[in-house]
C-alpha cells in the first residue's frame, strides 16, 4: 500500500471515530464500529494504530482542532455578533439533529470513561473555561460565562433527548431566548 493511500485510511479512521464519539460517546468507538464504517479490516485497523485507546485519543484531538476551526471562523469571540452567530448554530435543529458532526462536550457530559482519556477531560475542561471567559457579561462576571455555556450545553442536551417533539423545540427557542434577551 502507498504511503499517501495509508494516510487517507488513517485520516478516514480517526474521522470516523471522531464522528462515534460524539453519537455514541467513548464506549461505542470500537474497533469494529471504526472499520465498517471506513470499509477496512481489523488488520487494517493494526496497521495505523496501536490500540483502540490510541485512535480515541487522536479521534478527540480532530475534535478539538475541528471546534478550533469553527470558532476561528466566527470571528472575534468578544463580539456579541460572534455570540450571536454561534448561539444560532449551536442551538439549531441541524446541530440538535447531527450529533455526530456536533458539540463534543455535550456528547461526552457525563461519560463514563472521559477522566481517564489520556487528559482529555482536562483539556475540555480548558476549553469550557476559555470560551466562558469570552461570553457578554464574563468580564464583570465570570460566573456569568460559565452559566452562558452551561445553558448552551444542556439545553442541547435536553432538546436531543426530547428530538421529535415539541418540547424540543421550546427548549431550543427558550434557550435562544434567553441567551439573546429575548431576540429571536
Amino acid at each position: 500500500m502507498s504511503r499517501a493511500r495509508s494516510a487517507e485510511n488513517r485520516a478516514a479512521m480517526v474521522d470516523a471515530a471522531s464522528v462515534l464519539v460524539r453519537e455514541r460517546g467513548l464506549a461505542g468507538v470500537t474497533i469494529e464500529a471504526v472499520c465498517a464504517r471506513v470499509g477496512l479490516t481489523n488488520g487494517g485497523f493494526y496497521k495505523q494504530f496501536t490500540s483502540r485507546e490510541a485512535l480515541v485519543l487522536e479521534a478527540l484531538q480532530h475534535v478539538v482542532e475541528q471546534r478550533r476551526v469553527l470558532m476561528s471562523g466566527l470571528g472575534d469571540p468578544l463580539e456579541s455578533t460572534t455570540w450571536q452567530a454561534l448561539i444560532d448554530v449551536y442551538l439549531s435543529d441541524e446541530h440538535r439533529d447531527d450529533p455526530g458532526h456536533g458539540c463534543v462536550v455535550a456528547a461526552l457530559a457525563g461519560d463514563p470513561e472521559l477522566p481517564t482519556s489520556a487528559g482529555f477531560g482536562d483539556e475540555l475542561r480548558h476549553g469550557l473555561i476559555d470560551l466562558a471567559a469570552t461570553a457578554p457579561g464574563a468580564d464583570e462576571n465570570p460566573d456569568r460565562g460559565l452559566a452562558t455555556v452551561a445553558l448552551l450545553v444542556g439545553a442541547l442536551q435536553l432538546a436531543r433527548m426530547t428530538v421529535g417533539t415539541a418540547l424540543s423545540e421550546q427548549i431550543l427557542a427558550a434557550a435562544r431566548a434567553e441567551l439573546t434577551g429575548g431576540r429571536p
